[in-house]
């Protein structure tokens, strides 16, 4: 495992995980997490370090990350105990207990924020859909997180709407989804979300 240590203004460092390679003999053995634990552990103790990255991982390493990431604030982060606490939202206070336990970004900490959410709804042991009350809301409030690419896509062709003229806004915009499609792929990556929480939640509960 390879780590590149950013420098962050003023005086403080973002450590970057650059490379975790386990050779084909020892793969799915937990060497992977073990090598990601003992990462974290060296950087925690450090009051310069800003928060812990990963330098264009791999969906392999993506699931181990959030594997980590989720059982380590499932021990330690007091603001994401409860499906009572998940439920009202994420706020800044689980970002900054997360970042100050165990420097994890606020982008990350957003993704196990949803994964322990979703946890939190299974284990009240009612079916994932609509007549269940808790999974629709969470389903909607990870479609808005997902969605915001969408909305700032549209605010910015209403701004470019108001500079062209009518045949230029429709030759600028000739390849541009529309809503249908734009909804059509909004499901698809919840439902591709969903599956992978649903695959480190079931890791999590094997081991």
């Amino acid at each position: 495992a390879t780590v590149y240590q950013y420098y962050a203004y003023p005086a403080n460092i973002r450590p970057r995980i650059s490379q975790v390679l386990v050779l084909p003999p020892f793969q799915k053995k937990g060497v992977g997490s073990r090598l990601l634990r003992a990462i974290y552990q060296h950087y925690m103790k450090n009051d310069k370090v800003l928060d812990i990255t990963v330098e264009d991982p791999s969906e392999d390493f993506v699931r181990l990350r959030d594997y980590v990431d989720t059982k380590n604030c499932m021990k330690s982060v007091q603001s994401l105990g409860s499906l009572e606490a998940v439920s009202a939202g994420f706020t800044e206070a689980m970002a900054t207990e997360a970042n100050q336990k165990l420097k994890l970004c606020k982008r990350q900490t957003r993704r196990v924020y949803e994964i322990l959410r979703l946890h939190f709804v299974k284990s009240k042991g009612a079916p994932l859909n609509n007549f269940n009350d808790d999974y629709k809301s969470y389903r909607v409030d990870v479609k808005k997180r997902l969605n915001i690419p969408f909305q700032q896509e549209e605010r910015k062709l209403a701004k470019l709407k108001k500079a062209l003229k009518p045949e230029e806004f429709a030759a600028a915009t000739l390849n541009i989804t529309n809503r249908e499609q734009r909804l059509e792929s909004l499901q698809s990556q919840y439902n591709e979300l969903e599956e992978h929480y649903l695959h480190v939640l079931e890791r999590i509960s094997t081991y």
